[in-house]
């Protein structure tokens, strides 16, 4: 498969989960072990700016997305193999940046409450007449083997908690990007 097909496939999956925005999904496990699940949520941005001029912000992801800079280390364009402790047990790795397009990120496995969990991310650019959209996407399995009922599965279903990730991802990072990049 040629790279210009293979990106027009990645393209139209993009605006697949674009149409999805800012709506969390939260899908059972088939399995017959505990009340494990898979979580996905998705926003984005556009800029009015081409993707060009908008990559060199998406990279200096701690200029946007604070814990990106590493706690109080100098903030640095993020590179394939950096490892960043988001906060508890919660680690991230950068797993691929494929210039001028994404980052793709690996939430290495954690314990947090008795669950279990670890997943990816992906912030992706498109740009289209003169304007550049920006996607963070996440996706997270959480294994839950335990015989009461899993708080923190009840707390990811509620609409609080699907407000605050909005508040967090959309109006605060990809706020922060969007400004940025527009300046």
């Amino acid at each position: 498969m040629n790279n210009n097909i293979l990106w027009k496939i990645v393209g139209f999956i993009g605006l697949g989960l674009i149409s999805l925005s800012s709506l969390a999904q939260i899908n059972e496990l088939e399995t017959s072990l505990g009340d494990s699940y898979y979580y996905v949520d998705h926003f984005e941005t556009v800029i009015n700016r081409p993707a060009d001029e908008v990559w060199p912000h998406v990279v200096e992801m701690g200029k946007w997305m604070p814990w990106m800079a590493g706690g109080n280390s100098e903030i640095k364009d993020v590179s394939e193999g950096k490892k960043v402790h988001l906060y508890g047990d919660f680690y991230i790795e950068v797993v691929k940046v494929i210039p001028q397009k994404m980052i793709l990120l690996a939430n290495l496995p954690s314990m947090e409450k008795g669950e279990q969990s670890q997943g990816v991310a992906m912030v992706s650019i498109t740009e289209s007449n003169g304007k550049t959209i920006v996607s963070i996407f996440m996706s997270r399995i959480y294994n839950w083997f335990e015989d009461k009922e899993n708080s923190q599965r009840v707390t990811r279903e509620s609409a609080e908690f699907a407000s605050q990730r909005k508040a967090t991802f959309k109006d605060n990072f990809l706020a922060k990007l969007k400004a940025l990049a527009e300046a």
